[in-house]
């Protein structure tokens, strides 16, 4: 019987990259994701409305062909007239596998037909999940993250998009890393609105870059929280501790797009 369970699950494995290509991944194979995907597209401004609405009519085949996570619009804090989308994936084989099967989709090729003509420039990054900050905060991995129910009347969701870029060497991100896993859990703590849904570094695209996404009720509540962070010691410590080693640090508000899973 042992034997038959282990048969079973070195099938799931082997068939993993195709389930999740077509967009059927099951927790198990969710949990196991630890590549983050983000593709940056900054459209023409004159082409935005017209590009958004072709994306809107075909993100029924991006979820089919693609593990997308959530697609936004920069609010504040970036440039305006660009599209943001995270895919998660794990491997760079299931990755590969996933997208060349979507160039072959008839569908995908009239979308990319469609939506070209308004593109300006394209932009993407691959990243792993820092599991020691996961771990620290008892976080499921990101794959897994799912939008809490929207209230009654609800405001206008903010994901923060929050980018550091380190200094170069083998020592800026552990060190990063380890800071953030010791001062994290009293900032959370001290902020009961505020949603951790990734923090990664970059393994492909400019390195040394770490990245986190918070999500937010609001705008408001997100400054909020950031003026309670900068009240709690073990914070302020890890800041003081990674100052040296950032060479610069940057921050955006997102929307979703109605019609990205994330909300």
């Amino acid at each position: 019987r042992l034997e038959s369970i282990n048969m079973f699950v070195r099938i799931i494995r082997r068939s993993a990259p195709a389930l999740v290509g077509r967009g059927f991944a099951t927790t198990s194979e969710a949990a196991a994701h630890g590549l983050i995907e983000i593709r940056e597209y900054t459209v023409k401004p004159e082409g935005f409305a017209q590009f958004m609405k072709v994306a809107s009519e075909y993100v029924g085949v991006r979820k089919e062909l693609l593990p997308l996570l959530g697609m936004f619009t920069c609010d504040m804090g970036s440039c305006l007239h660009r599209m943001t989308h995270m895919y998660s994936y794990d491997s760079l084989e299931q990755r590969d596998a996933a997208r060349s099967a979507a160039v072959r989709d008839p569908r995908w090729k009239t979308f990319l037909e469609l939506s070209r003509p308004h593109m300006q420039y394209q932009e993407n990054k691959i990243l792993s999940e820092a599991r020691p900050i996961y771990q620290a905060l008892q976080l499921q991995p990101t794959a897994l993250f799912r939008s809490p129910p929207k209230p009654a009347a609800p405001a206008k969701v903010v994901y923060e998009l929050r980018t550091y870029q380190l200094k170069p060497g083998y020592g800026s991100v552990p060190a990063l890393v380890e800071a953030f896993s010791k001062g994290l859990p009293a900032k959370v703590a001290a902020d009961p609105e505020g949603q951790l849904v990734f923090f990664g570094h970059t393994e492909v695209g400019m390195l040394n870059n770490v990245v986190e996404l918070w999500r937010y009720p609001s705008a408001q509540a997100c400054i909020q929280a950031r003026q309670a962070a900068r009240e709690v010691p073990q914070w302020r410590e890890a800041i003081a501790a990674i100052a040296p080693g950032v060479q610069h640090f940057s921050s955006a508000f997102l929307n979703p797009t109605p019609f990205s899973p994330w909300q």
